[in-house]
């Protein structure tokens, strides 16, 4: 008895192509021979790619723009306050009973001043090299001022003891400059005086207070 003869099946379980119909050709893929496709352009309005996490990268981080107007201004008055306390701590560890006075330096009082003017000039001027000059040049002068205030205050001090001490008629009528007078109105002979006075110990106290400032700003400018 003969069997049906049954049409062999592909792997998957679909027909071959029966005999009398030509086979579709696979449509070309790109790669050797054909063209690739031309990559496509956005639309207008289409929403943008995102970068990884959905966020921007962040942007460079630059130096922080301060106002120098204001860094100066309070630059100025830091190194007055601090040249007046400079003046009051000289004047209080001075001895005015001997003569002539006694006069204890104290070194860390022009450091603590400039570096009170680098804070305050880096914190409002940002990082800015200029500014940091000017506090350096300011705590100079602060320092310079403080020293002499803080002769006129042991002038001062040191007359009124031996006018105390001399006592009598002539003690009672004679007028004892005030530190103020001694400062504005005989400026050269204090600064003669405390000329005299000085030593190596007084100008290097001078140089330490510019470099704290300038220290003081560089650090606090560039850790911001």
């Amino acid at each position: 008895m003969s069997q049906n003869w049954q049409q062999p099946q592909q792997p998957g379980g679909y027909p071959q192509q029966q005999a009398g119909y030509p086979q579709q050709p696979a449509p070309p893929q790109p790669g050797y021979g054909y063209p690739q496709a031309p990559p496509q352009q956005p639309q207008p309005g289409a929403p943008q790619p995102q970068f990884a996490g959905g966020f921007p990268p962040p942007a460079p981080q630059v130096g922080r723009q301060g106002n120098p107007l204001a860094a100066v201004g309070a630059a100025v008055a830091a190194a007055l306050v601090g040249a007046l306390a400079y003046a009051f701590l000289l004047s209080a560890l001075a001895d005015t009973d001997s003569n002539p006075p006694e006069i204890t330096k104290f070194a860390y009082a022009g450091v603590a001043l400039g570096a009170l003017v680098g804070l305050v000039v880096a914190k409002l001027g940002g990082r800015n090299v200029g500014l940091w000059v000017v506090g350096a040049v300011l705590a100079l002068v602060g320092v310079f001022i403080g020293e002499l205030y803080g002769y006129a205050l042991i002038l001062h001090d040191a007359t009124a003891n031996y006018v105390d001490k001399i006592g009598g008629a002539a003690a009672a009528s004679a007028k004892i400059p005030s530190a103020n007078e001694i400062f504005f109105e005989h400026f050269g002979d204090l600064f003669d005086s405390w000329k005299k006075d000085s030593d190596a110990i007084t100008w290097i106290f001078l140089i330490l207070s510019p470099l704290a400032a300038a220290s003081t700003a560089f650090r606090v400018g560039n850790s911001r």
